[in-house]
């Protein structure tokens, strides 16, 4: 779990300090990768224990404390979403189309909590182009992960 973790808050601080988006709020979400292939690995409350740890970790070393609650819901749902897609839509469901739901409703996650901080209805008007780049985004880490993911599955014994 701890080589999870790190490889988690590696890719979380990658994306933070090398890469940019063009859309505020929108990331490639490379940690989502980690997750998605510990879902499969090693089942949801595993990979619900490390999405937690990383998205903690990870976002007091690189995003501080105003980031932690959207970091956190966005962590806990969208683990929580891909692990259920997996256990009723897998294999009818590709990991690619697991991580897209996952990054979606990462997005989705987030939006509700900024209304939350900012007492308004209005941030949800936001969403759209916040799923748009969900889509995106989570089919460009889900490529990722099935590619890392089917080396670990076929390696598993060593893990």
């Amino acid at each position: 779990m701890s080589i999870f973790v790190s490889l988690g808050i590696i890719l979380q601080y990658v994306e933070n300090t090398i890469l940019f988006t063009p859309v505020p709020g929108g990331k490639l979400g490379l940690s989502n990768i980690v997750s998605v292939i510990n879902i499969f690995l090693f089942g949801g409350p595993n990979a619900l224990v490390v999405s937690m740890l990383r998205a903690f970790l990870g976002t007091m070393l690189t995003g501080g404390v105003s980031a932690l609650p959207y970091s956190l819901a966005g962590a806990f749902v969208s683990t929580i979403s891909m692990w259920g897609a997996k256990h009723f839509f897998y294999p009818g469901l590709s990991m690619v189309g697991i991580s897209v739901i996952g990054a979606c409703l990462h997005n989705v996650s987030q939006i509700f909590v900024a209304s939350i901080v900012f007492s308004s209805g209005y941030i949800f008007s936001y969403m759209p182009i916040l799923l748009v780049v969900g889509v995106i985004c989570g089919f460009v880490t889900g490529v990722f992960a099935r590619i890392f993911g089917n080396r670990f599955l076929k390696r598993k014994d060593i893990l």
